[in-house]
């Protein structure tokens, strides 16, 4: 039996590390003609790695997450305060895949490995990725990472973003989950120079849903 997401040792944080840095690299490779020849793209990678991925201070914002929503209800609207769930939400999938695709491979490829200097290939993430399986748990994944980047990108082009994020950060900093605005700000601020998302979101949804339908074919 899996244990609960909470009860991490140090060896599964290390290889969850190693599974965001090989999702990365996938990642650049798969959507090259994006982050090489649209403006705007080249931050995307950053994006998934330091804010969607592997945020710092994960441990106290996430332990802030629900407390944040709860008081959100009171201080902004309700399409703002669901994005900011689903943004919630998506931290807490993302985190139960890659911590479940790290302990696969520590019974495996990372096994007696130092998780200090190790890495991983695509093949060996994408092994990994089918031995746990959750199919619809990663296509879920999938639409929720397209929905979030599309709100980002709507934030962006609003006028008054500093009034919109303003009882936002009120309401994060009195329960310390300041770091969830900042995934806000981050993704605001890589949308400010994308001139159009929806094509690389359809790209993101084709494109992993094609892999994650390879994967589980027997």
């Amino acid at each position: 039996m899996t244990r609960p997401l909470f009860q991490v040792t140090p060896d599964e944080k290390k290889a969850k590390a190693i599974v965001v840095d090989a999702m990365i690299s996938r990642l650049e490779q798969t959507y090259a003609d994006f982050i090489a020849d649209v403006k705007g793209f080249d931050q995307i990678p950053y994006f998934f790695r330091d804010h969607l991925y592997s945020p710092p201070n994960k441990e106290a914002r996430d332990a802030a997450l629900d407390s944040l929503y709860a008081k959100l209800k009171s201080v902004t609207g309700e399409e703002m305060t669901e994005n900011i769930h689903q943004l919630i939400k998506l931290n807490k999938l993302t985190d139960d895949l890659d911590l479940e695709t790290a302990r696969v491979l520590l019974k495996k490829d990372l096994k007696g490995k130092d998780l200090d200097t190790t890495r991983i290939t695509i093949d060996q993430l994408n092994r990994s990725l089918q031995e746990v399986g959750r199919a619809e748990d990663r296509e879920r994944q999938i639409d929720m990472v397209c929905e979030c980047l599309q709100f980002f990108f709507t934030l962006s082009k609003l006028p008054l973003i500093r009034l919109v994020l303003a009882p936002i950060k009120v309401a994060a900093s009195m329960v310390g989950a300041m770091e969830l605005v900042r995934t806000m700000e981050a993704g605001y601020a890589v949308s400010r120079g994308i001139k159009d998302m929806r094509p690389f979101t359809d790209a993101f949804q084709k494109r992993e849903k094609d892999l994650i339908r390879e994967l589980s074919t027997p």
